[in-house]
C-alpha cells in the first residue's frame, strides 16, 4: 500500500482568521470602554465643583431661613423686616443669600382674611452685589406661619429650585 495522497482542505488557515477577528473585536470593545472611562474621569472634577457649589448654596439658604424664622412680627407688620442679606462660606464657596418679602393676603376656611408671610430667598456666589436671575444657584419660596404673639410657629417650603 502506498501512502495516501495529501488532501488540500478548504478550511486551512480559518483558525488564524478567527483569532485575528477575535483580537480586533476585543480591541475595539476595549478602546470604546477606555474612551468612556477617560470621559467620566475628566468630567468628574467639573461635576464635583458644581455639586459642591449647589450644596453650599443649599446650606446658606437653610441658614437664612433660620434667621428669618427668628424675626417676630413688629408693629410695622408681619412683612416689614423680611428683606435682607446674609453671607457665609461653605465648602470653600462664599455664598450670598438675598431675601425679600412676598407677603399676601389669604382667606381661611372660616372666612377670615389673614396676612400670609412669604419670603423668597435667592443664593448666589458672593461677588459683593445682589443675586440676579442669571447668577442665582438656588431660589426658594418659604411661608412662615405666625402665632398670636408674633413668633413663627410653622415653616412651609412652597418651592425650592436649583438653577445651575
Amino acid at each position: 500500500m502506498s501512502a495516501p495522497a495529501s488532501h488540500r482542505h478548504e478550511d486551512r488557515g480559518a483558525a488564524l482568521i478567527l483569532a485575528i477577528g477575535f483580537v480586533v473585536m476585543i480591541g475595539a470593545i476595549s478602546a470604546g470602554l477606555m474612551g468612556l472611562v477617560t470621559s467620566s474621569v475628566n468630567n468628574r472634577g467639573s461635576l464635583e465643583a458644581i455639586r459642591d457649589r449647589q450644596y453650599a448654596a443649599d446650606g446658606a439658604i437653610e441658614e437664612a431661613v433660620t434667621q428669618v424664622r427668628q424675626v417676630k412680627a413688629s408693629a410695622l407688620g408681619a412683612c416689614a423686616l423680611d428683606t435682607g442679606t446674609a453671607t457665609s462660606t461653605l465648602d470653600a464657596y462664599a455664598i450670598r443669600v438675598d431675601w425679600q418679602n412676598a407677603c399676601g393676603v389669604v382667606r381661611t376656611f372660616d372666612g377670615l382674611v389673614v396676612a400670609q408671610r412669604n419670603v423668597i430667598f435667592a443664593a448666589c456666589l458672593d461677588t459683593g452685589t445682589a443675586c440676579t436671575d442669571s447668577s442665582t444657584i438656588i431660589r426658594a419660596s418659604v411661608n412662615f406661619e405666625q402665632g398670636a404673639a408674633g413668633a413663627v410657629t410653622k415653616t412651609y417650603v412652597q418651592s425650592w429650585s436649583v438653577n445651575q
